[in-house]
């Protein structure tokens, strides 16, 4: 009877555990033929991550959503042409496997046509970038970059409830860097690096669309609901974003150093590569008032690029 109850023991823990904690499987493809349309009259070519062979590169590519606590497998298939590419996360470490499934002592690139496995455990609720590290920081500006999203378990009291979330993921591009003769590059084995011209971006981005195209952050009908902003900068430039005075702002995920209070409302700024979530109150700001969104130069730490994007829609 006691050997009895411990078997019903071990399998109701085995099921609420399956139950809680699920196995995530995701497959991502590494491709060089993705487009961007920046206006009617110009495409240029990128890299990036697609869920399927069918899937158009998008950027950012291959959203990972998963919950703290969940398992994450993934078979990254690299279908490029291009130099060999991996998948790597600052915050989260990204366990390689063999094909036999054996977690490798020494991470390796995954070569042209082959398979890569990785896993995670989902630990800490938050916003992450994760990208293809080699040849950095080509793979990355050419669009090999995609966002991980760890939520708070529902029952984590202390977890936010916003109303609605937006992510703004904002990059800077330099069409120079994107010609064929660059991203055409022929399948090398020895992962030799590009050789590239100084970085001079033109264009400048949040989720695949110019900065001024950015509709913005809430509709004018909610202002009175609060909404969860996760920030991604996956440029090489920092970032700085200006909110409009009356705003409310908490910070729920990254570095507190970067948001600074002003009379007349708050600056955030991310360094390349740095998420940040934010959950904002807009009751008090004007209908036509507009956030500022500023490129600075890291080596110069001079303004770039500015640009204003709504406040409502």
């Amino acid at each position: 009877m006691e050997r009895r109850n411990k078997i019903i023991l071990v399998f109701s823990f085995l099921f609420v555990s399956t139950f809680l904690f699920s196995q995530d499987e995701r497959l991502i493809i590494g491709r060089t033929t993705g487009k961007l349309t920046i206006n009617s009259n110009l495409k240029i070519r990128t890299f990036g991550f697609a869920n399927s062979l069918s899937g158009q590169v998008t950027l950012p590519g291959s959203y990972i959503d998963v919950k703290v606590g969940d398992s994450v497998n993934i078979d990254f298939w690299n279908i490029s042409q291009g130099n060999p590419v991996s998948l790597y996360c600052k915050e989260i470490e990204f366990l390689q496997r063999n094909k036999e499934k054996e977690i490798m002592m020494k991470k390796e690139p995954v070569h042209h046509m082959e398979h890569g496995f990785y896993s995670f455990q989902a630990q800490k609720a938050g916003t992450y970038l994760y990208y293809s590290p080699e040849n950095y920081p080509f793979n990355l500006q050419a669009g090999m970059f995609g966002v991980v999203v760890i939520r708070p378990n529902e029952n984590d009291v202390a977890a936010v409830k916003p109303s609605s979330e937006v992510l703004w993921c904002s990059y800077e591009i330099d069409t120079k860097w994107h010609t064929d003769a660059i991203m055409g590059t022929e399948y090398d084995y020895t992962n030799k690096p590009i050789i590239l011209p100084i970085y001079k971006p033109n264009y400048f981005f949040i989720n695949g669309e110019t900065v001024l195209k950015n509709k913005g952050l809430q509709l004018v009908i909610n202002k009175k609901e609060l909404v969860l902003l996760r920030l991604v900068n996956a440029g090489l430039y920092l970032h700085e974003i200006v909110f409009p005075a009356n705003t409310k702002l908490q910070l729920v995920y990254g570095n507190e150093t970067n948001v600074k209070v002003f009379s007349d409302g708050y600056k955030v700024q991310l360094q390349p590569g740095e998420c940040l979530e934010l959950l904002i109150s807009l009751e008090n700001v004007g209908e036509k008032e507009s956030i500022m969104y500023h490129f600075i130069d890291p080596i110069s730490n001079k303004e770039y690029y500015k640009a204003t994007v709504p406040v409502f829609y």
